[in-house]
C-alpha cells in the first residue's frame, strides 16, 4: 500500500457487501489510488461531502437507498455535481444500464468482475474524468 500523496486520486468505494469493499479497495490501493469505503448510501454521502472523491463506485443494489439514488442525491450537491461515477451491479438489464447512464454514471461493471478490468476503468475515469460512456 502507498502513502496517500498530493497528487494521488481518491476514490469512493460504496458497496453493502464487505468482501467486495475491501477487495476493491485492496486492489486499488496496490495501484496507487486512495480508497474511502462505506456500505450504506447515507455514509456515502457524508464521506463524499466531508471529502469530495475524484472517483465514485457504486453499487446499484444495497438495502434502503440503491445505488441509482444515491448517484441522484450525489449529482443534487454542487461540489459533487462533476465527480465521474462507475456503477457495480450484479443486474445486466438493459434498463439499469439505461437508468445508469441517465443518472449521471460514466461506465457500468457487471458483478463478477475482473479486477484488471475494474482497475482499467478506474484509470481512464481518473484520467480524464470526462463524461464518455466506458
Amino acid at each position: 500500500m502507498q502513502p496517500a500523496t498530493a497528487q494521488q486520486h481518491l476514490v469512493l468505494v460504496v458497496d453493502d457487501d464487505p468482501l467486495v469493499t475491501e477487495f476493491v479497495k485492496f486492489r486499488l490501493e496496490v495501484e496507487g489510488f486512495a480508497v474511502e469505503v462505506a456500505h450504506t448510501a447515507e455514509d456515502a454521502l457524508a464521506a463524499a461531502l466531508r471529502r469530495p472523491p475524484h472517483l465514485f463506485l457504486l453499487d446499484v443494489t444495497m438495502p434502503e437507498i440503491n445505488g441509482l439514488t444515491l448517484l441522484r442525491r450525489l449529482r443534487a450537491e454542487k461540489r459533487l455535481k462533476t465527480v465521474p461515477a462507475i456503477m457495480i451491479t450484479a443486474s445486466a438489464a438493459g434498463a439499469n444500464v439505461k437508468a445508469a447512464a441517465e443518472a449521471g454514471a460514466v461506465g457500468y461493471v457487471l458483478k463478477p468482475f475482473a479486477a484488471d478490468d475494474l482497475l482499467a476503468r478506474v484509470r481512464a475515469a481518473t484520467k480524464n474524468q470526462s463524461r464518455v460512456w466506458l
